[in-house]
């Protein structure tokens, strides 16, 4: 952990798989970027049993609680208990359903698992999202067999970005490992018969977008043009020992079209 962040505790409790509820906090969170969020997902919510025993276990680890869930009795007494043990909690969903209801003068049905059902489309792409999220920028290398695609470049090529976008509207499972100067992958990138995909780009393109995100921290190596050439060359040299692997121009695409690039394949 980066020693001048925080670390947060985040519980994410739902009456569903928990991953749309767990993308929403985290959008939030990068916003504050002095904050480490540790999750832990707490899907499949029924019973006020359990949710006392999530928030003792939130005691303990001063955790704050995002919950999403339908059931009015639910989210009534996480609210109340929340309140009584003195635990900063946020509803996600009772104020929108609230407000809607009073807009159209409709009661909601209030069950859960409405959105898609527990069909296998909707579960496969809940696990997608999951296993993309869980191995985002070289992690999770141990179940790295289980992913549909992995993806290849060095910083700020937008693998991030186009994994998420090829699993929440393709339900790929995708990892994205980082080429970092003169560091060899993992064996599996190189062992494992899966599809890879290997991002390569400019090094002023490169430059351009580190220095937009880096404004006021100054010139760096991360930065600076003749150290990002390198860094090009030697993700090159990764991408020509990897059999199969195709290459991608990223330098002047946006996410859509680089996700169209790779399914066209």
């Amino acid at each position: 952990m980066n020693p001048s962040k925080r670390e947060v505790n985040v519980f994410i409790v739902s009456d569903a798989t928990g991953v749309t509820a767990e993308r929403v906090i985290t959008a939030a969170l990068v916003q504050f970027k002095q904050i480490e969020p540790i999750y832990k997902r707490f899907p499949f919510m029924q019973s006020v049993e359990r949710v006392d025993d999530i928030l003792a276990e939130a005691q303990k680890l001063n955790a704050i609680i995002i919950y999403s869930l339908v059931t009015e009795e639910l989210r009534r007494y996480f609210r109340k208990e929340s309140r009584l043990k003195r635990i900063y909690s946020f509803d996600l969903l009772g104020p929108l359903l609230r407000r809607m209801e009073r807009l159209w003068n409709i009661i909601p049905a209030l069950r859960p698992g409405l959105l898609g059902g527990a069909g296998e489309e909707s579960i496969r792409l809940a696990e997608s999202i999951d296993y993309t999220l869980k191995h985002d920028d070289g992690l999770g290398v141990e179940t790295l067999e289980d992913a549909d695609l992995i993806m290849l470049g060095i910083s700020r090529t937008s693998k991030t970005p186009t994994s998420l976008y090829l699993s929440c509207n393709n339900s790929l499972k995708v990892a994205n490992i980082p080429i970092i100067p003169f560091v060899q992958p993992p064996q599996e990138v190189f062992k494992l018969k899966k599809r890879k995909v290997g991002f390569t780009i400019t090094p002023e393109k490169v430059a351009i977008i580190r220095k937009k995100r880096l404004l006021y921290a100054g010139e760096s190596e991360y930065t600076d043009i003749s150290s990002i050439r390198q860094e090009v060359l030697f993700s090159h040299k990764i991408f020509r020992q990897i059999k199969g692997l195709q290459v991608i121009d990223v330098t002047n695409s946006s996410i859509e079209e680089i996700a169209e690039m790779i399914l066209s394949k």
